[in-house]
């Protein structure tokens, strides 16, 4: 009762508005509750509107069972599919009455699932198909779209959420429009006093054209930054997925059993477990403090011209300060005609000279494999779209058979070729080694003879002395061209700081006079905001009790209105009582009648009250009956009962017989229809 109850009462409310009683209800037919029900889904999908009577059933039926598993109607078992679909056909109350009811106390949610169907169901296109790659294209289009769908509603649902204030959006709407026509003014005032500067058009076309490239050139770096992102998750996701395929693969082709594979996604759970617990706090932590220290940063002053200026002064002053300490050393040192220094430095030099080359080189071979994986990525690629589903024509086979045979034959030759490679290598590697055994032997009878002749190490000294001398050589050469580089990079440095000073000279005496006019604007400015302060401050004050007067005017016609809506409704429902009096004293003077069977009210509701008497009276002489037979019942109840407890007693006695018989044997007997038990002594 309940449950109709709630569904009259949302089907008069908006947008339904059927005007419905629950009387009205309860006698609508099984085709008219059907058509409720189609009217109902109609207001959620406009597809889904039609007249009942012109609708082909099987069709009709098929939408409506569609459209509830797009909004996660529950459903029953396949077992009783099919009488479902059937009882539903047939506009039955025990499927409908459910169906509104889950419908309708779920409203807002099904709107919401129904609008977003329409644009995230996902399109089921058959594979066979997918080998197009326009279509291929369009599907992933599609796709895309979808996600920007999501990401667009998710917006929409944080700001409608989000609490709406007009009065601050007001004010911080009305200061940008201060603020954007003071920079207009300012910017129309610059144009006119720099317009009649020759080349001052095109230093404006060239500034503005340069600040338009250089927000698109932002614009293009984030999204290049996004997209790089994007690429590494798809290239961390295809890494983490090709892993678990390959392990997958190993699986199969290992014939692992239950348990083992089950061990074996434990592990995996583990490892990741200690990734989550041990490996991505501390990259979390590491972001964060990257994060401070770009906040810190943001907050610093800007730094202006004269600031850089100024610390590049200092960086000059500090270099040359590190280079006349680096030369006094090197004369104390000379002084005291110690070179160790110098060679320690001159192999360092070579060390790091070294290092630089061998990380250019990882860098460059960094690239190529990075440039290799992405083609051989493309051609596994288009491998698997070439033999994805297409199959071998018999020209095609027969080609495929031959390249496989001459493949077999170059396979046998190089087999055999290859003992004789290995037999060959072993001998090299022997001669190898007997060679290396003379050369040690050579190198200790040189050590010998050197020791005899009183010059041991001489080879090793002689050796290193000539590498030292190249070491100076191509040190003293790299000073000289390093220092002739620095020498004309200063000269032209210098030529272009001149040519810079004389072309600033007069902007900057410009500059001079703009910021005095700066300083006299300020002012002005500061002194209209503090005038304009003050008349904001008024205007909100008297903006805020106009706002208050309108708040208890509109609750005064919100009070009214509700009063006229209060007594509208009474009126109604008196209109109605009235109406259907005049129609019973109508029908009781014989003009018309209320049924068929029922002329009046009256006898409508008297039959009832008879049925309800009648009905009173059986389940009176049932209650009697019942009371009267009340005690014998009982009594036999009791009586079963303890037959029951005397019959278990007996079973239990004649199970239990054999252990309670020691010393004794027992025989049974019949003497009519009775039993009789007889011990016989042992």
């Amino acid at each position: 009762m309940d449950e109709i109850q709630f569904i009259v009462a949302r089907l008069n409310e908006p947008p339904f508005e059927k005007g419905l009683t629950l009387v009205d209800f309860d006698e609508k037919t099984s085709t008219e509750l059907l058509q409720l029900l189609v009217d109902v889904l109609g207001v959620l999908d406009n597809e889904l509107r039609c007249d009942v009577r012109n609708a082909i059933k099987q069709d009709l039926v098929t939408k409506l069972l569609a459209f509830l598993a797009v909004v996660r109607f529950p459903m029953p078992d396949e077992a009783e599919r099919e009488n479902y679909i059937r009882t539903l056909g047939e506009g039955d109350k025990v499927v409908v009455y459910p169906i509104l009811h889950w419908v309708l106390q779920r409203l807002p949610q099904v709107q919401k699932r129904a609008y977003l169907a329409k644009f995230l169901l996902p399109v089921e296109v058959p594979g066979e198909f997918m080998q197009d790659d326009m279509l291929v294209e369009i599907y992933q289009a599609h796709k895309n779209l979808q996600e920007q769908f999501k990401d667009v509603h998710k917006q929409l649902d944080q700001l409608r959420s989000q609490p709406s204030r007009p009065g601050e959006m007001k004010t911080e709407i009305t200061t940008l429009e201060d603020e954007r026509k003071q920079l207009l003014a300012k910017i129309e005032r610059l144009k006119k006093q720099n317009s009649e500067e020759d080349g001052f058009a095109p230093l404006l076309e060239a500034t503005s054209s340069l600040r338009q490239q250089q927000d698109e050139e932002a614009r293009l770096g984030d999204n290049m930054r996004k997209q790089r992102m994007a690429l590494q998750h798809a290239h961390q996701r295809n890494q983490e997925v090709s892993e678990r395929l390959q392990a997958l693969k190993r699986s199969q082709g290992a014939n692992m059993t239950a348990e083992a594979m089950l061990q074996q996604l434990q592990r995996e759970v583990m490892e990741l477990q200690q990734r989550v617990e041990g490996v991505m706090p501390r990259e979390l932590e590491q972001q964060n403090q990257r994060l401070v220290r770009l906040q810190e940063q943001m907050y610093e002053p800007q730094r202006t011209r004269e600031d850089v200026d100024s610390l590049r002064g200092e960086v000059e002053a500090l270099d040359h300060r590190c280079s006349q300490i680096r030369r006094q050393i090197d004369e104390d040192f000379g002084s005291r005609k110690d070179n160790k220094l110098a060679m320690f430095r001159q192999t360092a030099l070579a060390a790091a000279k070294k290092l630089s080359t061998k990380e250019e080189e990882k860098t460059v071979l960094e690239r190529e494999r990075s440039k290799l994986s992405a083609q051989a990525e493309e051609l596994e690629a288009k491998l698997s779209e070439i033999s994805g589903s297409k199959f071998m024509t018999r020209e095609e086979f027969k080609a495929y058979g031959n390249s496989l045979r001459e493949k077999t034959q170059i396979y046998k030759q190089m087999k055999n070729e290859l003992p004789a490679l290995r037999a060959e290598a072993v001998v090299l590697h022997r001669t190898e080694q007997i060679l290396r055994g003379r050369d040690k032997n050579l190198d200790d009878f040189l050590q010998q003879l050197e020791a005899r002749r009183g010059v041991a190490g001489y080879r090793n000294t002689q050796e290193k002395l000539e590498q030292a001398a190249e070491n100076n050589r191509n040190v003293d050469e790299h000073k000289e061209q390093t220092l002739e580089e620095i020498s004309s990079m200063v000269r032209q440095i210098n030529a272009q700081l001149k040519e810079k000073k004389a072309v600033l000279a007069p902007q900057i005496k410009k500059l001079r006079e703009v910021r005095n006019d700066m300083k006299e604007v300020e002012t002005r400015y500061n002194q209209k905001k503090q005038f304009y302060d003050k008349v904001a401050v008024g205007l909100e004050a008297e903006r805020q009790q106009n706002e208050a007067q309108c708040d208890e005017a509109q609750a005064e016609c919100l009070q009214e209105e509700s009063s006229y809506h209060y007594l509208s409704s009474l009126l109604a429902i008196a209109e109605a009582d009235l109406e259907r009096v005049e129609s019973e004293v109508q029908w009781e003077h014989g003009h018309g009648q209320l049924l068929p069977n029922f002329k009046t009210y009256s006898a409508l509701f008297q039959e009832k009250i008879d049925r309800q008497k009648a009905l009173t009276d059986q389940l009176r002489k049932h209650k009697a009956g019942i009371s009267q037979n009340e005690g014998r019942n009982m009594q036999q109840r009791s009586m079963f009962m303890d037959l029951s407890k005397l019959l278990n007693a007996k079973f239990q006695s004649q199970k239990k017989d054999q252990d309670r018989r020691i010393g004794f044997g027992a025989s049974e007997f019949d003497i009519g229809s009775a039993k009789v038990m007889r011990l016989d002594e042992s």
